[in-house]
């Protein structure tokens, strides 16, 4: 369809460790558009990357900021519950989970239209090796620790201890990033579906995509 418009209101779309953020851009749509749609929402909300939102004309980048910092809000507050980290520690995070949101890997590859006029929109990723890596070193040197407090004549308090956790926790994490290793590549497909002459990315083809990028559930 001709006149239908790119017009997603700008929302957030809850996924398991991060956000897609989504904008209004109107025009024809082609195959190339919709890969520079699906490329520009992708790099705004893993990347930081504002250019194509800009560009494609889905918002300003001082929108694109804002919404990626909600969006980091709420991602580091899904991270760290799933993670059981507390509360407390949660903004000591925030770095690293933008670190490792920025260190995904994808490329929007091809778009092809369908007959229904939603397109099929392939994008290869290389999935990131973070969560089993950094929970099996964190696991290794939190047992070093407790002997360690075990033997001491004087062990920490109990509070202590927990900060100690998470911190060795974090570092666990930076040292797994500093480093981080990929799966080779491979590719899965995201439907933009055509819903009220609104292009509209299917919200399990995104939550399936973010689950694909990472090593654990």
């Amino acid at each position: 369809m001709k006149n239908a418009k790119i017009n997603i209101k700008t929302k957030i779309l809850l996924l398991l460790v991060g956000v897609l953020i989504v904008g209004a851009v109107s025009g024809c749509t082609s195959d190339k558009s919709v890969k520079a749609y699906l490329q520009a929402l992708l790099d705004a909300s893993y990347k930081n990357d504002s250019a194509g939102f800009v560009e494609i004309k889905l918002g300003t980048a001082e929108e694109a900021q804002a919404l990626y910092e909600q969006g980091i809000d709420t991602g580091v507050g899904v991270f760290c519950s799933r993670l059981g980290v507390s509360d407390e520690y949660k903004e000591e995070f925030r770095p690293i989970y933008m670190d490792m949101l920025g260190k995904v890997r994808y490329a929007v590859e091809d778009a092809d239209k369908q007959s229904d006029g939603s397109y099929i929109v392939t994008v290869s990723y290389e999935k990131m090796n973070v969560f089993k890596p950094a929970l099996a070193l964190h696991q290794e040197n939190v047992a070093a620790m407790m002997d360690e407090w075990a033997q001491s004549p004087e062990p920490p308090a109990e509070e202590e201890m927990v900060a100690a956790v998470y911190r060795e926790f974090r570092s666990s994490m930076e040292n797994v990033l500093a480093q981080v290793q990929y799966d080779e590549k491979a590719s899965m497909t995201v439907r933009i579906e055509l819903i009220n002459n609104v292009y509209t990315p299917n919200a399990d083809d995104i939550a399936g995509l973010e689950k694909a990028l990472f090593d654990g559930e």
